[in-house]
């Protein structure tokens, strides 16, 4: 498995588990509410779905050992901020080539990207003269360099080296 299989498999962890959380937290927190100002943990708890996992559990104890149950939607929706703010992060994409590229050759690249990184990706792109040849494509932090010019340099100082 690539690096870049690897980060998307995590990332697709990331998101179910997150997901996962996200909707334990909104069922404790529609019981609290069903239950009133005045419910117990004991309440709550056994109110819960069975499927709800233990962290969440464990929080809602938590929070009604600390006399602090009311605090659950202001936490719900700081976990909802952060969940969101992931999962609809958007990934930018740059792909700089040597001459412009036709709608078809742009199309099949984004393809490419898209199925490696999901469609939250926006891709521009621009032509850099100096290049020669070949594309530079950069995602988020990660950069291809496969231009002719760095592979010409590569050439030059391994012929300087050996």
């Amino acid at each position: 498995m690539s690096t870049g299989e690897a980060q998307i498999a995590a990332r697709a962890l990331y998101d179910v588990v997150t997901r996962g959380m996200l909707k334990g937290l909104r069922d404790a927190d529609a019981v609290r509410a069903a239950l009133g100002d005045g419910a117990s943990a004991t309440q709550v708890l056994a109110a819960l779905p069975a499927g709800v996992a233990p962290e969440v559990r464990n929080l809602v104890a938590s929070l009604a050992q600390s006399d602090a149950l009311d605090q659950l939607p202001a936490i719900v929706r700081s976990f909802e901020g952060l969940v969101g703010g992931s999962a609809q992060r958007v990934l930018d994409g740059e792909v700089t080539s040597a001459i412009a590229l036709d709608s078809a050759q742009q199309a099949h690249i984004l393809a490419d990207l898209t199925q490696r990184y999901g469609d939250r990706i926006v891709v521009r792109f621009s032509v850099d003269e100096s290049l020669i040849g070949g594309l530079i494509v950069r995602v988020g932090d990660r950069v291809l360099d496969n231009s002719l010019r760095t592979r010409l340099a590569a050439l030059q100082r391994n012929m300087i080296v050996g």
